[in-house]
């Protein structure tokens, strides 16, 4: 009775002949800037972002006027994905005017939503003086679409 015919996981021996050779993974395989990762990484970016202004509004201080339920709203509306942006009072005074500098968030929301539309979903100001502002992804104009998460 000839010998049974044994298998290795990387190499293929066939005892009946003596002959080796190399074994290939079946499968495709992609380089990581592959086009094709591009939805993915963006949407890893803009969430982990958005996550980290949030974060920034409550870590390494001893005092915030960020309250637990208001970083719990913030945290809901990235998991329903609404992205966050960050600015800064300068930033936020030449992007939407220089009346914005002594408004309140509640008006600064009224604005925003009547220059770009439902999309903007919450305005708050946050530790350091900054201003957060919460859009679904269909906001298209600047300064959103210029906005660098990293």
């Amino acid at each position: 009775m000839p010998p049974r015919k044994t298998m290795n996981t990387n190499w293929n021996k066939t005892y009946w002949t003596n002959t080796y050779r190399r074994t290939t993974q079946t499968g495709t395989h992609y380089p990581c800037n592959s086009p094709k990762y591009r939805l993915a990484r963006d949407e890893c970016q803009w969430r982990m972002g958005s996550y980290r202004n949030i974060y920034a509004q409550f870590a390494g201080g001893t005092r915030t006027c960020f309250s637990p339920a208001a970083a719990n709203k913030w945290i809901r509306y990235v998991n329903n994905g609404v992205r966050v942006y960050k600015f800064n009072t300068n930033e936020f005074t030449r992007h939407f005017g220089t009346r914005m500098t002594y408004t309140t968030p509640t008006t600064a929301r009224q604005y925003l939503r009547r220059k770009y539309g439902t999309w903007i979903k919450d305005v708050t100001r946050g530790n350091n003086n900054c201003w957060l502002v919460a859009t679904t992804k269909n906001v298209t104009g600047r300064p959103f679409a210029q906005y660098n998460w990293t």
